[in-house]
C-alpha cells in the first residue's frame, strides 16, 4: 500500500502553502492530477498517483496527432 503525501510534501508538489488546501487543489485539478478530499477538506494523494496522472498525460501526448515521432515509428505496435 502507498503511503500518503503529507501536507508539507503536497505543497511543495504545487507550490501552494500547506495551509491553502484551496490553492492546491485547483493547482492539482489544473494538471489533472487525482487526489481525494480528507474530512478536513484538504487533498490527500500517493506519488503513485502523481505518476500515473503524469504518465497518462506525457502518453496521450506522444499519441496525439502532431506527436513528434520518427518515420514509421508505430506505437500501436506495443499491443
Amino acid at each position: 500500500m502507498s503511503k500518503l503525501l503529507t501536507k508539507q510534501e503536497i505543497g511543495r508538489l504545487t507550490g501552494a502553502p500547506a495551509s491553502s488546501a484551496r490553492a492546491q487543489m485547483e493547482v492539482l485539478d489544473a494538471n489533472r492530477i487525482p487526489y481525494v478530499r480528507r474530512k478536513d477538506g484538504s487533498p490527500a494523494l500517493t506519488w503513485e498517483m502523481v505518476n500515473q496522472a503524469t504518465l497518462t498525460r506525457n502518453t496521450s501526448k506522444r499519441t496525439s496527432a502532431g506527436a513528434n515521432l520518427p518515420t514509421g515509428f508505430n506505437l500501436d505496435a506495443i499491443n
